[in-house]
């Protein structure tokens, strides 16, 4: 099971969910954290203290989080290339790894991504950890009840995670209990498992 963490920035600032990555650190739980180009933007102390830990695989999230599918090619293009550069002047590597905004993606977006250097990652199990009435209890059950062998799951590391920090050593303690191997997407793709990633 891979656990990944999207930190998208729209227009509209963004947090930094600090509590999510003491967890993570303090558990050794492997994660692939997608960075938004604007979200790195605002937090360049945080993107390289990430880029520094060896449990975390970065990746890329656009630039400004928008509807992928409805804008031309070469405005998909920028927004994967600026991420690109922000994340490469800020920790000196390039990620592997795209996920489309709102999970949003066609065989356009993907070959644009590709022809970028990038693997498009989807998710087969979204936590609902956006929703702010979301309860710490309906999160973890969310979570531990709909993983299964080779699942991605999206949780959120912007401050809009309503719950997540809270869940987290729940959710990684009821994982492994369950059997489940906590990797990164890129471990889980070089396995050859992964349920959703193109």
């Amino acid at each position: 099971v891979a656990l990944t963490f999207d930190a998208c920035a729209t227009k509209i600032a963004s947090g930094y969910d600090e509590e999510v990555i003491r967890v993570l650190i303090e558990t050794r739980t492997p994660a692939t954290l997608f960075l938004g180009g604007k979200w790195m933007l605002e937090h360049p102390g945080e993107t390289r203290r990430l880029a520094a830990v060896d449990l975390f695989e970065l990746g890329n999230h656009s630039f400004l989080h928008p509807h992928m599918t409805r804008i031309p090619d070469e405005q998909v293009r920028r927004e994967l290339e600026w991420t690109q550069i922000v994340m490469y002047s800020l920790t000196g590597r390039q990620a592997a790894l795209y996920r489309p905004p709102y999970g949003e993606h066609d065989e356009r977006i993907s070959r644009i991504a590709a022809a970028a250097g990038l693997i498009t990652v989807q998710f087969d199990l979204a936590s609902g950890d956006p929703d702010p009435g979301i309860s710490k209890e309906r999160l973890l059950r969310s979570v531990t009840t709909g993983a299964r062998n080779g699942s991605i799951i999206v949780l959120h590391m912007n401050g809009r995670g309503w719950k997540t920090a809270e869940a987290l050593p729940d959710i990684i303690a009821e994982l492994r209990r369950k059997g489940f191997n906590l990797v990164t997407v890129g471990e889980m793709m070089r396995e050859g498992r992964g349920s959703e990633s193109d």
